[in-house]
């Protein structure tokens, strides 16, 4: 008969460690001579004031054997987090330069091949559409060369809103402020013809007129006379040849189409079909297949992007990944899991608003983040069921910002409702357990045949 179970066997062979000690729990030993010394400074400190304060010491050396863990007050934001400031940068000896433009439908997954450039999870992306509502830059710096990437919302509107009008404005204008031109493209998902619309307006085969003036050079030749300058446009009256060879003018940036999503795509024909559709439609400079989520074709891009790049000075240090300030950082992250959990408009309505930036003694940083939202039935969906939600939200957040900045990082996020809003369950109006229950199926068979009839009693 054994005299002890398997595991106090285990136990015995194998003990547990003991446990981790918190900086903030010192033994009662070791604590006793700090409150002896920190009480005879008091008693020496209240005899040289009258031999007041014999209780005060006796009461801290009595609480300093309980540590407890420090307490930090709120700090309101510096300056430096609300904007991004940086000194001008280091020059190399021959620096280069590039602005490279992101523009596409929305949902193409601009923001997914920035963040695959970059290395790091600086935009926001989801499967929603305009989750990127504001321009942001992305900064690559490699040996020499800095290339500068201008992330603008979807080029056309998803819905005809206003608010969606002015988001293809930014597009258009990330679009004329670039030296080259990314035309990010879903191969998965087939364009419609407003894609195909803005190609021809980005980078057209031809400009309107071009191949008319070529028609006609081309008759006048054959009879043998002189062209009239009367067939020219009004800009092309005495242009040499050259100025008609098809090329885009010199205020248009070339465009580089890049297919984008080729894990998804079944076979390569696909792509390459979708390749010769976008190739009836608009001139580029050059075409990749890319996968952001993969990785795929990433190098080949931006050895490309490399050479493009102009002989000019940098315009940021070489450690700078974005311009976006830190508590613009914090609401990318955020926004990228709330346009991810939640459907319908509910993303779309938060407002953010950074409360606090308290640094600890530890190097840490601890952060105070708030969830404006429009009451608290809204409030109640953001945080969850014994605030779940919020909770995997803080942790994947302070994880992400941890890496990008290199420092540990605890975010706290409050979420706070504009008005108290009662549901319909709240005011006892919604319906009960019982009538949500479906009723049972009606039987609705025939009566069977050998159903017996009810035998009377003979008379």
């Amino acid at each position: 008969r054994r005299s002890m179970s398997i595991m106090d066997r285990y136990r015995r062979l194998r003990p547990a460690p003991p446990p981790e000690e918190k900086p903030w729990q010192v033994p009662r030993g070791a604590a006793e001579p700090q409150s002896r010394q920190r009480a005879e400074d008091l008693d020496g400190f209240s005899a040289d004031r009258g031999g007041a304060g014999a209780g005060a010491a006796a009461g801290v050396a009595s609480s300093a054997a309980w540590r407890m863990p420090l307490a930090y007050a709120r700090e309101p934001l510096p300056a430096e987090v609300r904007f991004c400031t940086f000194q001008p940068p280091v020059q190399p000896a021959s620096p280069r330069s590039l602005r490279v433009g992101l523009v596409g439908p929305p949902n193409a997954g601009k923001s997914s091949l920035l963040n695959a450039v970059l290395d790091v999870p600086i935009s926001a992306v989801s499967p929603k559409v305009n989750t990127t509502r504001d321009g942001l830059r992305g900064i690559k710096t490699s040996g020499n060369t800095q290339l500068v990437f201008l992330d603008a919302p979807g080029i056309i509107p998803s819905h005809q809103r206003q608010a969606n009008r002015d988001l293809v404005t930014k597009a258009w204008r990330g679009f004329n402020e670039c030296d080259i031109c990314l035309l990010v493209i879903d191969v998965v998902k087939r364009p419609e013809q407003d894609v195909f619309d803005v190609v021809r307006r980005m980078c057209p085969q031809e400009d309107i007129g071009r191949s008319e003036v070529r028609r006609r050079r081309r008759a006048a030749d054959e009879v043998g006379e002189a062209m009239p300058a009367v067939w020219l446009p009004r800009d092309a009256e005495g242009a040499e040849d050259e100025a008609f060879d098809g090329r885009a003018p010199e205020h248009r940036p070339p465009v580089v189409l890049v297919l984008n999503k080729i894990d998804k795509a079944d076979e390569l024909r696909w792509v390459q079909s979708r390749e010769r559709e976008f190739r009836a439609h608009g001139h580029f400079d050059k075409i990749f297949y890319v996968s952001a989520k993969k990785g795929q074709g990433i190098q080949r891009l931006m050895e490309h992007l490399k050479e493009k790049a102009l002989p000019r000075p940098w315009t940021y240090p070489a450690e700078m990944r974005t311009d976006l300030p830190h508590a613009d950082q914090i609401k990318h992250m955020v926004n990228t899991h709330l346009f991810k959990w939640f459907n319908s408009d509910v993303p779309y309505k938060i407002e953010h608003q950074t409360v606090g930036w308290t640094p600890r003694l530890d190097g840490s940083l601890l952060i105070e983040h708030e969830l404006i939202v429009q009451d608290s039935i809204v409030a109640r969906m953001i945080l969850g069921v014994r605030n779940t939600i919020v909770s995997r939200l803080r942790d994947q957040v302070s994880y992400k910002l941890s890496k990008l900045w290199g420092t540990n990082v605890e975010l706290k996020i409050w979420v706070r409702p504009l008005e108290q809003r009662l549901s319909l369950k709240d005011r006892g109006l919604g319906p009960s357990k019982d009538a949500r229950r479906p009723p049972p199926p009606k039987d609705d068979r025939p009566p069977s045949k050998d159903v017996r009839r009810p035998q009377t009693m003979a008379p």
